[in-house]
């Protein structure tokens, strides 16, 4: 029975033979002319007559139609070529699909596409295009041309194309968009952010090369759907766009130090991480305490110069509160035992504070910003400056010229009349974002941005987690990364991980898994962040690592198999007798869905693409273009 069943499905495959059910179709016509002049000639009557005319047409009809299918199956094999959509003609698409996200033009694929591209494996499939003029007669002028990237087969084991839409509610585990360099990946995501716009999300495009052609879909989409111009940030054009302050919002002091810490060296020692973020946590805290709003350039200056302009001012007001009336009697003691001063510029007023505050008042009345500081102002000064010549130079350049200005806004500056925001006020504002990081020349900042403020979305999104916030209770987050490798950070991990509780709905482009493993440090650390991201759209990708995964993620199949042998003997007699026989063997092997090899050939804007934990698709995405006029 298996057997039967696997030869029956077998034979389906063989939808590439020639057409002759033409020779059908011909004979068939040649009878209706015949039938035609029987009826001129007066040979029959025309109740006879309309009896042939009917047969012959409706065989003719039967005829043609099965002949135009086993053609249109063979023009199919000459593939797609790129096709062009304006912003209106996209909008007239999603119409009825608020509620879901449009995957491209294409077909559902099946097992029997698999046993279709492995059987063409197997051919010369050049054979079984049909002449140019045919299949432009049948499709049109959409097959691929000669000179384009790609084999235009993958997409032609199919000859139907249909709008792919799947539920949005699929995609809160997230997305993971790769291919190659030139593959249509800018295509696919402008085509992603183009309908978060179209849906009114806030959308937040973190593009670490800034690229232009990204950017204008952003412009025109916004445009398109009636909502404001996108706000733009872009560290090399600090005069143009928006100041975006990535430390004012916070509920407590570390989260401004865990923003910093994004700001530390990747190759920086634990123990020397740890305590960078125990001092600027301790700045940070001597800031508040002193009712001093954080900013960057101010911890920069104190990781330069010094926590003692914090230390002083808040010992002092500690004291007035707490201390006895006469412990300045003990001064000289307390002088005494002060130890070294760590610089020149540590008055003695404060070493008498210090020492005053760890002898007593610690124990009476300790204050958590002022320990914080006492442990710095205590530590090592070789190791803190081994630790701040680190620090000190990422941080000067987030503290210097306009880019401090954009960073670190002041709103009392009447001369700069950029807007200055936030992330809690883009989202509250359901505004579109585009952050440009311009990380080819400067990758070092580029990176350290993109740390600072996925840092701040993390905190958001722990806040909204916390109140319940999500399902339509607060806007919905669309967040964009492209080029994910050079951004990737813990807080975009927890963001892929816990954020689409908070609604926020992430998207990360990358060129190779190779990519995200130098970034990360190991393979397995690239798996954790690609085990977040539920769901799967690969253009063509030519490093084996990348379509390893992409094949492991898409599944395997069973291929059928078909073995024929044919064997003959004759006999040594006088008379021979004269044997023979045909053997037909069937076999199946696991082989995978789609293989690796046509990972590296797909053309240009092609992908292959799994949703919703199994559902998987073949796709294709045309170009975004602005309406002409």
């Amino acid at each position: 029975m298996n057997a039967e069943k696997t030869s029956q499905s077998f034979d389906r495959y063989e939808c590439w033979r020639p057409a002759y059910e033409l020779v059908s179709v011909g004979a068939w016509l040649l009878s209706f002319t015949w039938v035609t002049w029987l009826y001129f000639s007066h040979k029959l009557p025309l109740s006879w007559c309309a009896v042939l005319w009917t047969i012959t047409l409706f065989l003719i009809g039967l005829r043609a139609y099965q002949a135009i299918r086993v053609l249109m199956a063979r023009a199919a094999l000459s593939g797609s070529q790129l096709t062009f959509i304006n912003y209106e003609e996209l909008a007239q698409i999603m119409k009825g699909h608020s509620e879901d996200l449009w995957l491209g033009v294409g077909f559902r694929w099946w097992p029997e596409h698999s046993q279709k591209l492995y059987e063409l494996m197997k051919l010369d499939w050049t054979k079984l295009q049909l002449p140019h003029w045919v299949s432009r007669l049948l499709i049109g002028e959409s097959a691929l041309p000669d000179e384009a990237q790609g084999l235009p087969i993958i997409h032609g084991v199919s000859d139907t194309d249909e709008n792919l839409f799947r539920p949005l509610k699929n995609f809160e585990g997230g997305l993971c968009l790769c291919g190659t360099t030139q593959a249509g990946k800018g295509v696919y995501l402008s085509h992603l952010v183009a309908q978060a716009i179209a849906r009114g999300d806030v959308v937040i495009v973190i593009d670490p090369k800034h690229s232009s052609r990204l950017k204008d879909n952003i412009l025109h989409a916004c445009r398109a759907s009636g909502r404001m111009d996108p706000l733009t940030f872009h560290p090399a054009f600090p005069d143009v766009g928006i100041r975006l302050d990535p430390m004012h919002t916070f509920t407590n002091a570390t989260e401004i130090a865990s923003r910093i810490r994004q700001a530390f060296p990747p190759n920086m020692d634990e123990s020397f991480a740890n305590f960078a973020w125990m001092a600027v946590n301790a700045i940070a805290q001597g800031l508040i305490a002193l009712e001093i709003r954080p900013t960057l350039p101010l911890i920069a200056k104190h990781v330069r110069l010094g926590i003692y302009d914090l230390l002083e001012p808040l010992l002092e007001r500690h004291v007035a509160h707490y201390a006895r009336e006469n412990w300045e009697e003990d001064e000289a003691e307390l002088l005494a035992n002060a130890g070294w001063a760590p610089s020149p510029a540590v008055t003695q007023r404060l070493m008498l504070l210090v020492a005053f505050y760890e002898r007593e008042l610690h124990f009476v009345q300790s204050d958590p910003a002022i320990d914080g500081l006492v442990e710095v102002f205590r530590h090592n000064k070789e190791h803190y400056s081994k630790i701040t010549a680190s620090l000190l130079p990422i941080l000067s350049m987030l503290t210097t010229g306009k880019l401090a200005d954009s960073l670190s806004p002041s709103i009392t500056d009447i001369h700069d009349t950029r807007p200055v925001m936030n992330l809690e006020k883009v989202i509250n504002g359901r505004h579109v974002l585009y952050i440009g990081l311009d990380s080819m020349p400067n990758p070092t900042v580029a990176s350290t941005l993109a740390g600072i403020w996925l840092a701040d979305l993390a905190n958001i999104a722990g806040r909204r987690y916390n109140l319940g916030l999500s399902g339509g209770k607060a806007p919905r987050i669309s967040l964009f990364v492209d080029e994910v490798s050079n951004v990737i950070n813990v807080p975009l991990i927890e963001i892929l991980n816990k954020g689409a509780e908070s609604g926020i709905h992430t998207t990360c482009a990358m060129q190779t898994i190779a990519d995200l493993a130098h970034r990360m440090g190991s393979v397995e650390a690239a798996h954790v962040v690609l085990g977040n991201l539920n769901n799967l759209i690969a253009l063509r990708t030519k490093d084996r690592m990348t379509q390893d995964f992409v094949v492991a993620t898409l599944g395997k199949t069973y291929i059928a198999n078909q073995t024929l042998s044919v064997s003959s003997r004759a006999s040594t007699n006088l008379n021979p007798d004269y044997t023979g026989g045909v053997a037909r063997q069937m076999s199946s092997n696991l082989e995978a869905l789609f293989p690796a090899e046509f990972l590296g050939r797909l053309p240009n804007c092609e992908a292959i693409v799994q949703v919703s934990a199994g559902y998987l698709y073949k796709t294709r995405c045309p170009i975004l273009v602005a309406k002409k006029g």
